[in-house]
């Protein structure tokens, strides 16, 4: 159907003509408005409106710092415990050796959050290692709660004397430059290979007192020409055994009673010994254990740090 407008010059109706940019500009019009009024109600609905996928998002992310203030909370009390457990280890080692325990150990990982680093972390990976370190926290924790739990049982139920613990060293006049090889694989001078070694390397002159590192029963007394030369054996409570070897002479007898620091021989060079010294061992249960752990009780802590990096460094035994 034909449009027409009026023509005020010309006093008439005139049929309107069709113009392609008239019908774009209309057009247009429509998709502006349209477009418009698309925009508003898309704001109006977000603003007042999420979607499942919103509503998922957000309850995940709050569920997250829940997690995290839950597992931060857990973790200081985690840390509180080992720090009591920690103080109450001290106050048992300084009972028993009446002395600090030893701090050459460091670099430990106590599991501690590092908080510079906290906000660079994705959520989910902050979530994991937040639940991580709080279980291997809780797992030390208990582990060491066991152990003080068994100390403390003993303590109450045994009449135990201190002397039985071999926590001496057991030659006269020890310094620290007379550190040997301790315990592990080392070079054998005379096998010209690595070798389990089992004890620790004392060296000391000819005719030095040998110390009973711990009261106890002398099991063995033996005299031979190779191996470990003349060599005595003492038991102790609680399957502890303290053996001392390569020795000049020998100054007590099998079933015999000694006390610690008595005299029980003195050091030598007999068996099969590159130089005079005392090989001496500590063995628990059937184990053999590192003697420069004992020997705490005898030094002070910087000493102790240097004869133990001392013995850990030395690549050679004496025997």
């Amino acid at each position: 159907m034909a449009k027409f407008f009026y023509n005020k010059k010309e006093l008439r109706f005139d049929k309107k003509k069709f113009s392609i940019w008239r019908a774009l500009l209309v057009v247009g019009k429509y998709v502006f408005f349209s477009l418009l009024v698309a925009v508003i109600y898309y704001a109006i609905f977000s603003i007042f409106f999420s979607t499942d996928r919103e509503k998922q998002l957000i309850a995940e992310r709050d569920y997250m710092e829940r997690e995290y203030v839950r597992m931060k909370e857990q973790i200081e009390i985690v840390e509180s415990v080992i720090e009591g457990l920690e103080a109450r280890d001290r106050q048992i080692y300084n009972d028993i050796f009446h002395s600090a325990p030893p701090t050459y150990m460091t670099g430990r990982d106590t599991g501690r959050l590092d908080l510079g680093t906290i906000y660079e972390e994705d959520e989910n990976d902050l979530i994991w290692n937040v639940n991580i370190r709080g279980s291997r926290l809780e797992s030390i924790s208990g582990r060491i709660n066991n152990s003080i739990e068994i100390i403390n049982h003993r303590l109450s139920t045994e009449d135990l004397d201190w002397k039985t613990i071999p926590s001496i060293i057991p030659v006269r006049d020890f310094s620290i430059a007379r550190t040997g090889a301790s315990v592990g694989n080392k070079f054998s001078p005379f096998y010209k290979t690595l070798r389990e070694h089992t004890g620790f390397d004392i060296l000391s002159p000819v005719g030095t007192e040998v110390l009973a590192a711990a009261s106890g029963t002398v099991t063995l007394v033996s005299r031979q020409t190779t191996a470990w030369g003349r060599r005595i054996e003492i038991t102790h409570s609680g399957g502890i055994v303290t053996t001392y070897s390569h020795l000049q002479e020998i100054m007590v007898k099998k079933g015999q009673k000694v006390q610690q620091s008595e005299v029980i021989g003195r050091v030598g060079n007999s068996g099969t010994s590159f130089a005079p010294h005392l090989h001496y061992e500590v063995i628990v249960n059937d184990n053999y254990v590192d003697p420069i752990n004992y020997f705490f009780a005898d030094i002070n802590p910087s000493a102790y740090q240097e004869m133990m990096m001392i013995a850990l460094s030395t690549g050679q035994s004496m025997d």
